[in-house]
């Protein structure tokens, strides 16, 4: 019997740190020195071509996170995933140097309007030949409302209710032209068909917007749709309209229950098939040539991170100041504004497992923003994914480096031979847009 194939995503952001507190003082690190120079990121997309990956997820946030003691100071000392630059200009100078690897871009629904997003992302979509996937949020923090002009977030659900009009308003802008309006008749001199391209008109709650969209038809004719909500509202989002789901999980059980309940949403809510959402797992990997070895760059790393600046991020992505609690007491069960689904699979609601302290959390989350680590030999590696793979009910992982480039260098020239050996990982690109990669299998 063949093997289920996994689907590889490579996670960052475009700013000094990724998801490690201080990876950019690694000694290997080179971002942290060159994350404003294209070439790094260059080399970054030519290596995970090379390793066959899906695509690079692009995280974002759109100012300093505040929340932890009231204050920015600890996400400038550390570069707590700050300064960050815009994720969609970067994806450009990516694409022109490959030719398979797909790219995830970040936006908001509640600082953006869906008119420019729409376009930028059918622009993309022409500029990559069909690579390109919108990771839609709704935002955590209440540093990014201040940036555009409100004191405080909108409520939750509000930010849901926007979001789910918003995405709305795309469909129908990108739909607004048929896929054959542009003729480009030179002989009568006529390059769009006026019959194949409409207003929109829509007038809802949030948005009034008249159509049609400026761009022609892309090659995907939309982005993949990519969500990672983890409330009850997040959730059904997702279910409703993913293509592809990221996950936040700290175990296996955690991960089955994840997949179950949203493909169980897909179907029984949305009318959707279970295969049209794939779901992939947040890891880190730590690869050694020996399990010792992997060990001693697990706590180098480990030990780079500075507890002010854990509790710090881990304050500003649940957005709440963790800082008058008891460190060495179970983390308590709030409701946050911000990522619900790391503070709920901390706590052990999901999975069974006992509850951390605040202490334990700050640290994991500031050496990995809460994805499991996965260390050892490459055979050690690919039997754990592996494991997770059947036991989770993922489709695959996105998994974030330590140090960049060497770490994701590491990934395709270790770990990728050994799944491609075992039929877990496709040899050979055989499509040419992320979607047709997603549904390769």
């Amino acid at each position: 019997m063949a093997k289920k194939k996994m689907h590889l995503v490579g996670f960052m952001i475009n700013s000094p740190m990724c998801h490690s507190i201080s990876s950019w003082t690694h000694p290997r690190d080179r971002v942290g020195y060159k994350w404003t120079e294209p070439e790094v990121w260059q080399e970054v997309a030519r290596t995970l071509e090379r390793g066959k990956f899906d695509a690079l997820f692009l995280a974002d946030v759109m100012a300093p996170f505040g929340k932890y003691k009231n204050r920015m100071d600890e996400a400038l000392r550390y570069a707590l995933q700050f300064p960050t630059h815009d994720p969609l200009v970067l994806i450009p100078t990516m694409s022109v140097v490959t030719e398979h690897l797909g790219f995830a871009a970040t936006a908001s629904t509640t600082y953006n309007d869906p008119y420019t997003l729409a376009r930028r992302f059918s622009t993309l979509d022409h500029l990559t030949k069909g690579r390109i996937g919108w990771n839609i949020v709704t935002s955590i923090q209440t540093n990014e409302a201040r940036n555009f002009g409100q004191q405080e977030m909108p409520s939750h659900d509000v930010r849901y209710a926007r979001a789910r009009e918003f995405l709305e308003v795309c469909n129908k802008l990108w739909s607004s032209w048929e896929p054959d309006a542009v003729v480009m008749d030179k002989e009568n001199q006529i390059f769009t068909d006026p019959t194949k391209v409409k207003a929109i008109n829509h007038k809802g709650i949030f948005f009034d917007v008249a159509g049609p969209l400026c761009c022609a038809p892309s090659p995907q004719g939309r982005p993949v749709i990519i969500q990672a909500g983890a409330s009850e509202q997040g959730r059904d989002y997702a279910a409703q309209h993913a293509e592809y789901v990221f996950g936040l999980q700290l175990n296996t059980a955690g991960m089955r229950a994840f997949s179950d309940d949203i493909r169980k949403r897909a179907v029984k809510k949305f009318g959707r098939k279970p295969e049209e959402v794939k779901i992939m797992y947040g890891i880190q990997v730590i690869l050694g040539h020996t399990e010792a070895e992997a060990r001693a760059k697990q706590k180098m790393m480990a030990d780079l991170v500075p507890f002010e600046g854990a509790m710090a991020i881990l304050s500003g992505h649940l957005n709440f100041d963790w800082s008058e609690y008891d460190l060495d007491a179970p983390l308590e069960n709030i409701k946050t504004e911000g990522v619900q689904g790391i503070l709920d699979a901390m706590i052990g609601m999901i999975g069974g497992e006992k509850a951390l302290t605040l202490r334990e959390a700050a640290l994991m989350h500031g050496r990995s923003v809460s994805m499991p680590q996965v260390m050892g030999t490459a055979e050690q590696v690919a039997d754990q994914m592996e494991t997770m793979m059947d036991e989770g009910g993922g489709n695959g992982f996105q998994i974030t480096p330590t140090y960049i480039p060497g770490s994701f260098q590491e990934l395709v020239d270790g770990l990728v031979p050994v799944l491609q050996k075992r039929g877990l990982h496709r040899e050979e690109y055989t499509g040419k847009t992320l979607r047709d990669h997603l549904r390769e299998y």
